[in-house]
C-alpha cells in the first residue's frame, strides 16, 4: 500500500518525465511540473526533491538500464572490426527502441550538465564507450580514421535508426523485419553506399 507522499513524489516524477521530455529541460518549470502534478504547489515539490536537477537526476537514475547495458557490453564478441561492431548494432539497437524517451533525457543530460548524472549512473561506460570504439580500431578489418568519427558514425546510425523506426512511414519500415533492418543498416555502414566500378 502506497502512501499520501509516495503517490505525490510518483505524480511528480510523472510529470517531470512528460515536461522534459516534450518541452525540454530548460523549458519546464517547476511551475509547469507542479501543475501537471496535479496542481500542486510549487513549494510541494522540494518536500520531495531538493532541486529541479535533482529531480531530473532522480528521473535519470530509476529509469537507467545499467543492468541490461552491462550485460550488452559483456556479451558483445568478434574477431574482427566489422564483427565487433555488427554485434555491438545487433545487440544495441532494439535497446535503443525500448529507451527512446530515456535517451531524450540522456541528450538532456549531455546538453545542459556535460553528462554529469549520466557519468555517475553508468561510470564504466562513460569513457569506456570512447575505449571501446578505440578497441574496435585495434581489430583487423576497418580504414584507419580517428576514433572520433567512427563513434559520430554509429551514434548517427542508432539516432536515425530509432528516429525513422518509432517515425518512418509504416509501409517503409514493414518493408523489412527490424533484424534485417539492422543487417542492411549495418552492412551500408561498413561498406558504404557509393557504388563502386
Amino acid at each position: 500500500m502506497t502512501t499520501k507522499g509516495e503517490e505525490t513524489r510518483k505524480a511528480i516524477l510523472n510529470a517531470a518525465w512528460k515536461l522534459f521530455i516534450t518541452k525540454g529541460y530548460a523549458s519546464t518549470s517547476l511551475r509547469d511540473i507542479a501543475k501537471a502534478a496535479g496542481n500542486r504547489a510549487v513549494g510541494g515539490i522540494y518536500n520531495h526533491f531538493a532541486s529541479k536537477e535533482a529531480l531530473f537526476a532522480e528521473l535519470l537514475q530509476m529509469a537507467a538500464p545499467v543492468a541490461e547495458m552491462r550485460a550488452m557490453f559483456a556479451s558483445l564478441h568478434g574477431e574482427t572490426a566489422p564483427e565487433l561492431i555488427r554485434a555491438y548494432l545487433r545487440a544495441w539497437l532494439p535497446i535503443s527502441l525500448r529507451y527512446y524517451e530515456y535517451l531524450k533525457l540522456v541528450q538532456i543530460d549531455l546538453s545542459e550538465f556535460n553528462g554529469v548524472n549520466v557519468q555517475r549512473i553508468f561510470p564504466e561506460l562513460g569513457t569506456p564507450y570512447q575505449e571501446f570504439v578505440a578497441a574496435i580500431q585495434q581489430l583487423p578489418g576497418l580504414k584507419p580514421m580517428p576514433t572520433i568519427v567512427l563513434m559520430r558514425l554509429i551514434d548517427v546510425l542508432v539516432a536515425g535508426y530509432a528516429v525513422t523506426a518509432r517515425y518512418g512511414p509504416d509501409d517503409a519500415r514493414a518493408a523489412l523485419t527490424p533484424e534485417e533492418w539492422i543487417d542492411v543498416l549495418v552492412d551500408m555502414l561498413l561498406t558504404g553506399i557509393e557504388e563502386r566500378q
